[in-house]
């Protein structure tokens, strides 16, 4: 895989992106390289499907789609209709999945979009082939049959599988081409719950061919049971957090082939003496007790980086560790620079890194999670559009996106 940032020149980039100097950089190699990584896990036999629902885990949907594509994912997945039309006014045209429920008003849009639909129940069923009648839609809509095998969440309930199935067949413009289900908690070190919905997904697959019903596809592992659990893998998988380079939970470690695509970088707009005394931000929460340098960062909360960094979370200063120093504000961050460097402003800060030499110093995002108590890809979902992201492949900046909307270079 190649490292991008080995090479990053943010001088050089600067020289296409005008603006603030926080920025997001996706490293879209990285991200084709853990799609490998994940074919690698399932052999030849399933089918990956490649979950990029809430703008591919905050890391901007039509580019990562399209890196998808290239690599040669043959479907994607997404929770909404808007998302799944948002791929296809991007000239996306491979197979999309809306896996999550969706509003009668909806059902129209989705059949026009050609995006396949996930049902659960009967009734839901027979409105989605009224509404391909009325359109005089040619093509069968696909249809993914959810079952609730203990999420307690989206899916019918097993005793009513058939009765679903049943509905969905007997209509000649639905086409009943995947069983599905979602796991509770594969990245637990216990498998006893992940075992026992697997067995209920396992007696609905017999209870319906007994019922002479034989659905192509059946699909329930997610990142964590496609890494852990080789008998999840059925006909197809659908990973999402796993292609990002980020842990399904904190206690779950990838494997090292997989890598972080995002890292997040500032410079520091301003050198800041601190004498024994002087506090810190908002609060004051932070009293220096000795002579030293505060460097204030252009990012806040108003960008998604926590306000639970507080004087909790580090940054990366030429390869050295540089702690948040008092309240995270809604715009700026203030740094202990280290001691031993001549900072001036304009300096490159890696607030999060990779977990490579080339940001050494600065934590991961899977860091910055365990540190707050939640997961990667809350805080990746939560990095807010005012934080301009780049896009590299091969070296190059290929891409940018930014409160300006996305463009390709």
């Amino acid at each position: 895989m190649t490292e991008t940032l080995e090479f990053l020149d943010l001088d050089t980039i600067t020289a296409q992106w005008e603006g603030r100097p926080t920025l997001a950089v996706i490293d879209l190699d990285a991200y084709a390289s853990n799609l490998r990584a994940l074919r690698d896990v399932i052999g030849t036999g399933p089918v990956l499907t490649a979950v990029v629902k809430s703008n591919a885990y905050g890391h901007g949907a039509v580019p990562v789609a399209k890196a998808a594509v290239t690599a040669g994912v043959d479907e994607l997945a997404v929770a909404t209709v808007d998302e799944g039309v948002q791929l296809r006014d991007a000239g996306i045209d491979v197979p999309v999945l809306v896996m999550g429920p969706i509003g009668k008003v909806e059902a129209a849009r989705a059949i026009g979009n050609r995006l396949r639909l996930v049902v659960s129940d009967a009734s839901f069923a027979h409105h989605l082939a009224a509404e391909a009648k009325l359109l005089r839609w040619k093509d069968p809509v696909s249809i993914h049959l959810k079952v609730d095998t203990g999420m307690r969440r989206f899916g019918t309930e097993p005793e009513h599988v058939v009765e679903v199935a049943k509905a969905i067949r007997s209509h000649e413009n639905l086409s009943l081409d995947g069983l599905m289900s979602h796991l509770s908690s594969a990245d637990d070190p216990d498998p006893t719950s992940a075992n026992g919905q697997l067995e209920e997904f396992e007696r609905c697959v017999q209870v319906l061919a007994d019922a002479g019903i034989e659905i192509p596809e059946h699909h329930i592992a997610n990142s964590a049971a496609t890494l852990r659990f080789p008998r999840f893998h059925k006909q197809r998988v659908r990973s999402g957090v796993a292609t990002y380079g980020l842990q399904p939970d904190v206690g779950m470690v990838l494997p090292p082939t997989f890598r972080p695509i995002l890292t997040l970088h500032s410079r520091i707009s301003r050198v800041i003496p601190l004498a024994p005394g002087d506090t810190v931000s908002y609060g004051r929460t932070y009293t220096a007790t000795r002579h030293e340098r505060g460097g204030l960062v252009p990012i806040g909360y108003g960008d998604g980086y926590r306000r639970t960094f507080s004087s909790a979370a580090h940054m990366g200063v030429r390869g050295q560790r540089a702690d948040v120093l008092g309240r995270v504000c809604m715009d700026q961050t203030i740094i202990r620079l280290p001691d031993d460097l001549d900072v001036q402003p304009g300096e490159r800060v890696t607030i999060v890194g990779n977990g490579t030499a080339a940001t050494a110093g600065a934590p991961t995002i899977d860091d910055l999670a365990a540190l707050t108590g939640t997961i990667s890809y809350e805080l990746t979902c939560g990095l807010q559009t005012r934080v301009p992201k780049l896009y590299m492949q091969g070296g190059n900046l290929v891409a940018i996106t930014d409160l300006a909307g996305y463009r390709e270079l």
